[in-house]
């Protein structure tokens, strides 16, 4: 059942990322010279991944009753209605709907061509919102609401969605269709030029965001090389890395030759289609091998969103040593022992839901909360 908890999340955080792709596509990276020919395009794949945000909000919403609960899905009607009364987690989930009510309305404005460009901000605005939802509901909110921790959450979410749908953006719907636009060779050099630019300034974000991140709920060495939470959290560095490398082939190697090549057409008056094609394929295949590694990371940041990072693990033992009986308290290798052995209790599992998404009392009656 835990993994089903961990699906659900990741599909509204791949969810979220496929909505804020192309937004930021159609802001920032598409230059005016190629609008006709792929505004449309974007525009569909926009409402299609926010019909898939709208249902990934519900999946949540189930899912995290079920979490909270501990019940199965024939009890999720009784415990729903509570859920989103009376947790901190209901309370923010809350806004959702009024958000995507918005968004879709923002999408339906921007059908108009001569709107898109001011939808498409305030689309890219709510999907921002719907983000902090993600941060203010996770492991930042134990901290209190609207701390640092959760605003930097946040940074670093709003940065990994834009970079990952970005470039999955690139590689399903403007890639393709190049070679059959036949645009200019400069206009494909700057619309290469300014994907690069764009995950340049989001991957300083994620790094920025991700070191305090990482401080502030791993704090040591040995808890990042001892914890399960740590264990993932260095997957997870293992697959930025590998991103990171091909992202600095494609801004050094590749956009580089593009970009010669398209200044050799202006200067000879050479034929397009007598340019060295082999920087853009190597280009296509290398964003096509990023997409797959970063949907792999939004899938393991979603792992990490169901554990417990080893400072709340020290918090948790700490109350439970405070509320034992008087003698010797556990350190060392002792202490250790007592963490493993904690994180296999169904009590502190259920602790680690509660810390997060608030206390769900196990009533039997709603007159109970009435």
């Amino acid at each position: 059942m835990h993994t089903l908890y961990i699906a659900v999340s990741a599909f509204d955080i791949i969810a979220l990322s496929l909505v804020i792709g192309p937004l930021a596509t159609t802001l920032w990276i598409v230059p005016k010279d190629a609008n006709i020919a792929f505004q449309g395009r974007l525009w569909r794949l926009t409402g299609g991944a926010l019909g898939a945000l709208t249902l990934s909000s519900v999946t949540l919403l189930v899912g995290r009753t079920l979490e909270m609960s501990r019940q199965g899905l024939d009890h999720v009607a009784h415990w729903l209605p509570l859920v989103v009364r009376e947790t901190p987690f209901g309370h923010v989930w809350l806004f959702r709907p009024a958000i995507l009510a918005m968004a879709w309305a923002a999408w339906f404005v921007g059908r108009n061509l001569e709107r898109r460009r001011s939808a498409a901000a305030f689309l890219f605005a709510t999907a921002a919102v719907i983000a902090f939802t993600r941060s203010a509901t996770g492991h930042p909110a134990d901290q209190g609401s609207w701390t640092l921790p959760e605003w930097v959450d946040w940074v670093h979410l709003v940065a990994v969605s834009v970079w990952a749908g970005v470039v999955f953006t690139m590689s399903i719907t403007i890639f393709p269709r190049l070679s059959r636009e036949r645009l200019s060779p400069s206009v494909r050099a700057d619309l290469i030029t300014r994907l690069s630019s764009v995950a340049t300034v989001a991957l300083i974000c994620i790094l920025l965001t991700g070191i305090l991140s990482a401080y502030h709920y791993i704090g040591t060495w040995a808890a990042l090389r001892d914890s399960t939470y740590g264990h993932i959290l260095l997957v997870k560095l293992a697959l930025v890395a590998v991103a990171v490398a091909l992202g600095a082939a494609n801004r050094f190697l590749f956009v580089p030759r593009i970009r010669a090549a398209a200044s050799t057409v202006a200067i000879r008056s050479t034929s397009p289609h007598q340019t060295d094609e082999k920087p853009f394929g190597f280009l296509i295949r290398s964003v096509g091998i990023e997409t797959l590694i970063l949907l792999a990371v939004l899938a393991t940041a979603a792992v990490l969103l169901h554990g417990m990072p080893p400072r709340e693990m020290d918090h948790a033992i700490g109350g439970a040593m405070a509320r034992a009986p008087r003698h010797a308290h556990p350190a060392g290798p002792q202490r250790a022992t007592l963490r493993r052995t904690l994180t296999q209790r169904p009590q502190l599992q259920h602790f680690i839901s509660t810390v997060r998404y608030g206390v769900l009392p196990m009533r039997t009656s709603t007159r109970d909360w009435l």
